[in-house]
């Protein structure tokens, strides 16, 4: 970028003297170069040459404006590799400059950001995770991440906070991390991870019995409600926990009964009181709770 500065000042000054009727002796004296010719650079006859050619450029441009596009055109096809080389050289350069003139336009950058969005909503993510993956390579990630977390608290010192209560309203670390811990479960089945093999063999069984036709994650199997999960989500009516009562820890002693009015209130206050909920506590019950299951599955809810 330094030899392209000063190739411009100096241009530019050559630009100047002969503006004033300077001849190319008293040039070449005044700013100590070579007279030279127009094959030898950095001299004054070069210089010269160079502003001929940008003043010819602007005049073809003016009478045919697609003329350079075409040419640009015509070369990529001719030799591929030519925009990669001059990204390489000139990339940099031209994007500093145009950041430097469009420094505090905020107004600008934001609706360049709206059109590639509505173009490809999935740009920005995918700019990130390109660069998320070249700091990485780089060993820089860590680093930018906390530069860019330290600018952003220098600026908004609230902001972070902000958006972590908003982050654990939406998506509590328990349950993240129970939804990360299940991923490391051996219980599978159609592509479901299931967080024991009693709800494993609960879910052939609603399959086998034709209560849907396999397990979708989010959809009628771990359907969220707000801070938690509910099992299955039956034909989008019925809501199932296969649950056996606790005999440990800090649910000892818990009934069945206690279990389903704590679901029940969850489910209540996220508005689906009117949804049937279903707790199958052993495997050995569970014909008779598909049945009944079945029999809630016809009935008109009020949304």
């Amino acid at each position: 970028m330094q030899k392209d500065a000063s190739h411009i000042e100096m241009r530019n000054k050559v630009a100047a003297l002969l503006n004033n009727g300077c001849s190319l002796e008293n040039i070449a004296s005044r700013l100590n170069i070579p007279i030279g010719t127009r094959y030898i650079k950095n001299s004054v006859s070069w210089y010269k040459y160079c502003l001929v050619a940008m003043q010819n450029q602007k005049k073809a441009i003016e009478k045919h404006p697609n003329l350079y596009s075409k040419a640009g055109k015509i070369a990529q096809e001719k030799h591929p590799w030519i925009c990669i080389e001059l990204g390489k050289k000139y990339g940099s350069i031209l994007g500093k400059k145009r950041a430097e003139s469009l420094k505090g336009n905020r107004d600008y950058f934001s609706l360049m950001a709206k059109r590639l969005q509505e173009i490809n909503p999935a740009q920005s993510r995918s700019n990130m995770l390109k660069a998320h993956n070249t700091m990485k390579k780089k060993g820089t990630f860590n680093i930018h991440q906390r530069y860019a977390a330290l600018k952003c608290m220098e600026k908004n010192p609230l902001q972070l906070k902000s958006m972590s209560k908003k982050a654990h309203a939406l998506y509590p670390l328990a349950l993240l991390a129970l939804e990360s811990k299940r991923k490391n479960y051996p219980y599978e089945f159609i592509s479901c991870l299931f967080d024991s093999d009693s709800e494993r063999k609960c879910c052939e069984v609603f399959v086998r019995k034709g209560l849907f036709n396999k397990p979708e994650e989010g959809k009628n199997v771990h359907f969220r409600i707000g801070r938690h999960h509910v099992d299955f989500f039956i034909n989008n009516k019925v809501f199932v926990e296969f649950h056996p009562p606790r005999q440990y820890g800090n649910g000892k002693g818990e009934t069945t009964q206690v279990y389903y009015t704590h679901k029940r209130e969850i489910l209540n206050n996220a508005g689906y009181s009117n949804y049937p909920l279903i707790v199958i506590d052993s495997l050995k019950e569970i014909d008779s709770k598909i049945e009944k299951i079945k029999g809630l599955i016809p009935l008109e809810l009020d949304q």
